[in-house]
């Protein structure tokens, strides 16, 4: 194979899989668009409305089959009042995403305490970890049966 044809072959292999990360940031951000409309309990027509898009435009951001461009997301976190840098904050740990309950859970709790004090933040803090560990040590826990 000549050199010509073996880098047309290595630029074409690194487009595609370029492609492929970006179809997979697509998803991931419109995964996180749904979870947060969710969270707030609101419809796909509302955060529209509010962005002032097309309904059928969020719901295919949110199935990751359309890339919205920086004014769309900027539209969608101020519909959604989060901030833009929320709106397309990437899980640090790519296996929360297999359990859709879990990250709803999560963004919720963030929800609740992100506008608290620190030492408030704390408060919750040691009781979320006494609660851990009341979870977490099975003999502690009082049998429900008797």
């Amino acid at each position: 194979m000549s050199n010509k044809i073996l880098f047309c072959v290595l630029v074409f292999l690194a487009q595609l899989n370029y492609l492929n990360k970006v179809n997979e940031i697509t998803k991931l951000i419109g995964a996180r668009i749904r979870e947060i409309r969710k969270a707030q309990g609101m419809t796909q027509e509302e955060v529209a409305e509010r962005a002032e898009m097309d309904f059928t435009s969020i719901g295919a951001a949110e199935r990751g089959v359309r890339n919205l461009s920086l004014k769309g997301l900027f539209r969608v976190a101020k519909a959604l009042k989060v901030s833009l840098e929320e709106l397309v904050r990437l899980p640090q740990d790519t296996s929360i995403l297999l359990d859709k309950d879990k990250k709803i859970a999560i963004l919720r709790l963030e929800t609740l305490i992100k506008d608290m004090e620190a030492e408030e933040l704390n408060f919750i803090l040691e009781i979320v970890e006494k609660i851990c560990k009341h979870i977490k040590a099975p003999s502690q826990r009082t049998s429900l049966s008797g």
